[in-house]
């Protein structure tokens, strides 16, 4: 039953407004799809950029299994102009010539299971499962930086500035998620929870928070725009816990370098978005 509906998640539309545009690397290959072709047509793949040229296949009306390398795609996309693509296979490819006008950037998502838990991402993050069962959704570039956070007299060095980061993990009870979180005294849980679930007056250890509509509580440890946004909800009977670092301090940069252009996704709020609306409890 998990797979059929995740399954269903994965192919249905999901109305994002991720602009994946902004998210190609300019190394590896562009997923593209065909659009603008009819259901009972197809698209002709040439062998040479001109309509007179062999035909080498009839790529279906919604086929997602395009990629170019061609670094201008950008630019080229919705116009007239002929575009290098490979069409994959299982078996092998095709290499030929398509209308930029016929194509569009394939939004690809993926998705990650853990026992009790279905979260679909966009395919530009990466996602890891850890064995104490945190699954942990990341972006980061290669930088050396120093860290803006604490040992500011004697900064970190870091090697990569983090991007995006986020760490899920759903828990049997309220209980067992403050067993595990090793930065509070168990001594807080009674404090600040009736009945199995946070109190009405909780002293300020936690807020009401409405996240992308996900209704919870959230906890902030932090200091001086440093430190870890902690979620609460209650879903299907169970306890999903979603972990935030923030650090809106600048990076102090090595050797007066130049920050990468690319430091910040502008778009991370969608991204955020999209992963809790999409997430699934079971």
């Amino acid at each position: 039953m998990k797979n059929i509906l995740l399954l269903l998640l994965i192919t249905v539309s999901l109305n994002a407004k991720i602009d994946f545009s902004k998210h190609i690397d300019g190394v590896g290959d562009i997923a593209l799809c065909v659009t603008n072709v009819a259901s009972n047509d197809y698209l002709n793949l040439r062998e040479k950029p001109t309509s007179q040229s062999k035909s080498l296949y009839h790529i279906p009306y919604d086929a997602k299994n395009l990629t170019t390398n061609d670094r201008d795609i950008l630019k080229k996309i919705g116009k007239n102009l002929w575009v290098s693509v490979r069409l994959g296979f299982s078996e092998g490819f095709y290499n030929g010539w398509v209308k930029a006008k016929y194509l569009k950037l394939y939004e690809e998502y993926e998705a990650s299971v853990t026992e009790d838990l279905v979260v679909i991402y966009p395919s530009f993050l990466n996602a890891v499962k850890h064995k104490d069962g945190w699954l942990h959704i990341t972006d980061k570039i290669d930088f050396e930086h120093y860290s803006g956070c604490d040992e500011r007299d004697e900064p970190i060095l870091l090697d990569e500035i983090t991007r995006f980061d986020i760490r899920l993990k759903v828990y049997y009870s309220l209980l067992d998620a403050f067993y595990d979180d090793k930065s509070n005294d168990l001594t807080v849980y009674d404090s600040v929870t009736t009945r199995g679930w946070f109190a009405k007056d909780t002293r300020g250890f936690v807020k009401k928070v409405n996240l992308y509509g996900l209704r919870g509580y959230k906890n902030v440890i932090g200091a001086e725009g440093c430190g870890v946004n902690r979620y609460y909800f209650k879903i299907n009977g169970k306890v999903l816990v979603i972990v935030e670092p923030f650090d809106m301090n600048p990076p102090i940069v090595k050797d007066n370098k130049s920050l990468p252009q690319d430091i910040a996704f502008d778009d991370k709020v969608e991204i955020m978005r999209y992963i809790i609306r999409h997430l699934r409890v079971f």
